[in-house]
């Protein structure tokens, strides 16, 4: 049987919970305080029978006091269709126009209007009521509905009515979400003799069975699922759609006030920012840093504007907002919102989530909010966006996913559509990355641009990357450095990057660095003085320097001197034509024109090179072998 939910609405005392006690047999108002005041104070729920037996029909009696909307938008955030009820003698009242307008802004559309106690108004009075009616729901939720006249205590028109109802519920069509996990807003919790916790509320998505592991949110709570109920019947299972009563395990009731939401399966995080899409009503008013109650699905949160887009809006008008919430709350694109004034209360307006993970946006941006998609109307370009907005770090597929309120086989195909026509590059791992192709090339144009301003010397290859990959995607590096690979961006020379296309020794200042250490012998400068003397930027000269080590023209000795590499070279020619097996360090020093200062360094390159050993205070000679390579 398909499952459809029902909601009253309507002002109070025009009987609304006396009507769903005559239409199903059963009395909503089971709390003494209730049967004392004559008032509806929490909500109630009834089955209502289908004579074919094709549809599971629920009915959900809200309050009608206007210090009581809350818990009436807690019990309408479920329904598929609404039971207005207006009484003939009194007409449309001020809470019927806003429960009306909670019903539009929720997305409900149709129902059925019922004109109760008919039997003290005459027939003209009737007329007059109908008039006023259409007036009341033209353009809104209800348009178009059916206005029955009817009275409970006589019976007139309760007929017509269940008919009525049936049919509106018969046009319901749920459309089928096979990758959603099972979600319920709790809107009751109570404890029973023998059974423990239980909570109730409308089946949004997916199915539960008894044996479930769900998560509680924003509380974080893991609970088990050890009895599932539908109108009060045991079932092996629940699905969407349905009036649904879980005994759980787990969990106090304290633990689970109205508005905690219970999910199967894991990875779905509570949020505290909104992107919303906002409609405001009647005579409202929304500005930037408006403290506002929100209402999802059964949960009411305090929430800030922190953006808003026109900055003033006024009714009736439409705009986009970013809300900061007091307390996390658990939220996907395409959830509907009613928006309250705190004080004094009434109901602003409401709208959509399109994203849970808003930009920061500055006043001056706030106009972008207009670019946000409407994921559930175009989803490519929504995820598109989100892969986008995660610049070169990437995201994974299942972030993507739970920001959607999906599993991640909802998004298979689609990823891999835009994969193949070249949308996102996959970096694979433990866990798959995407990345816009956009930032692939950004990473590479930057790069570009820095190595060609490093002219011939380039960069070290690990500043390059430093440079061009965010600290939050270093486990990339590899990825982007094979992507500058392959699009020539970048050549390696003895560890250095340099441009794809870059001559390094051609360089001017390369040469006459080179030049300017060649001519100088020993008394070669300091990397900051041979900048000094050739009048160039001492971090360039810094950079020059490096390569020209890297590439074997100049050598680094004893960690402090930079001397020509042809220079050391000829030393190490001279001692290798020496005619003696070993030498003190005094002798060198003689033969070479040396002080200690510098011998002593020079020496220990000689030995790094094999040119020499040292034994104790002498240096012995290394002949080479026939065949042997030439010096490092």
């Amino acid at each position: 049987m398909r499952a459809v939910v029902f909601g009253t609405a309507g002002h109070i005392d025009h009987g609304k919970t006396s009507l769903v006690k005559a239409l199903t047999g059963v009395d909503c108002d089971r709390l003494p305080e209730e049967k004392r005041r004559g008032i509806t104070l929490v909500l109630g729920f009834a089955p209502f029978p289908d004579p074919e037996g094709e549809l599971e029909l629920s009915f959900i009696d809200v309050p009608g006091h206007e210090r009581l909307v809350h818990t009436m938008i807690a019990g309408a955030a479920g329904i598929d269709r609404a039971l207005l009820v207006v009484a003939a003698d009194e007409g449309v009242m001020p809470q019927t126009r806003e429960h009306l307008d909670i019903l539009d802004v929720l997305g409900v559309r149709g129902g059925v209007v019922a004109l109760t106690k008919a039997d003290l108004s005459s027939s003209a009075a009737l007329e007059a009521r109908h008039q006023e009616l259409r007036a009341a729901l033209a353009g809104g939720a209800l348009a178009g509905a059916p206005v029955i006249p009817c009275s409970v205590v006589t019976g007139t028109g309760l007929g017509p009515l269940r008919e009525a109802v049936l049919a509106s519920a018969r046009g319901v069509a749920r459309g089928e979400e096979p990758h959603r996990p099972f979600r319920l807003a709790v809107d009751r919790a109570f404890t029973l003799p023998g059974a423990g916790t239980v909570v109730t509320g409308t089946a949004h998505w997916g199915r539960v069975r008894e044996g479930d592991e769900l998560v509680a949110l924003p509380s974080d709570l893991r609970v088990r699922v050890r009895g599932v109920q539908v109108h009060g019947e045991s079932r092996p299972e629940a699905e969407a759609g349905e009036r649904v009563a879980l005994r759980l395990a787990g969990a106090s009731v304290q633990e689970l006030p109205r508005g905690e939401q219970l999910l199967s399966s894991a990875g779905w995080r509570p949020v505290q920012r909104l992107a919303l899409a906002v409609r405001l009503l009647g005579g409202a008013t929304l500005s930037e840093g408006d403290r506002i109650w929100l209402h999802l699905l059964a949960a009411r949160v305090l929430a800030r504007v922190e953006r808003l887009h026109p900055a003033e809006l006024s009714a009736p008008a439409s705009g986009r907002a970013i809300l900061r919430l007091v307390r996390p709350t658990f939220a996907v694109p395409g959830d509907r919102v009613v928006l309250r004034r705190v004080s004094p209360t009434s109901t602003l307006g409401g709208g959509e989530v399109l994203d849970v993970q808003p930009p920061r946006l500055r006043r001056r941006d706030a106009a972008t909010l207009t670019q946000l998609p409407r994921p559930w109307l175009d989803l490519p370009a929504a995820v598109l966006g989100w892969v986008t907005q995660a610049g070169p770090k990437g995201v994974a597929a299942a972030t993507l996913a739970a920001r959607l309120g999906v599993r991640e086989a909802g998004l298979e195909a689609l990823l891999g559509r835009l994969v193949a026509e070249g949308a996102f590059a996959v970096v694979p791992g433990r866990t798959p990355l995407l990345v816009a192709r956009a930032a692939v090339v950004g990473v590479v144009e930057k790069s570009r641009e820095l190595l060609t301003a490093s002219g011939s010397v380039g960069l070290p290859l690990a500043e390059l990357l430093a440079r061009v990959v965010p600290v939050d995607a270093r486990r990339l590096r590899n990825f982007y450095l094979d992507e500058l690979r392959r699009s020539g961006v970048l050549r390696e020379v003895a560890g250095r990057a340099l441009a794809g296309d870059a001559a390094p020794l051609e360089d001017a200042l390369a040469a006459r660095v080179a030049e300017l250490y060649r001519r100088a012998g020993f008394e070669a400068p300091s990397p900051q003085e041979a900048a000094a003397a050739l009048g160039a930027d001492p971090r360039v000269v810094q950079g020059v320097v490096r390569f020209l080590v890297d590439q074997k023209r100049l050598a680094r000795v004893g960690g402090k001197w930079v001397m020509h590499r042809e220079l050391l070279d000829e030393v190490a020619a001279s001692v290798q034509a020496w005619g003696v097996e070993n030498f003190e360090v005094g002798a060198f020093k003689e033969r070479f024109a040396l002080t200690r200062k510098l011998a002593i360094p020079v020496l220990e390159w000689l030995d790094s090179q094999r040119v020499t050993r040292r034994e104790g205070d002498r240096r012995r000679i290394l002949r080479r072998r026939p065949g042997t390579p030439p010096l490092a």
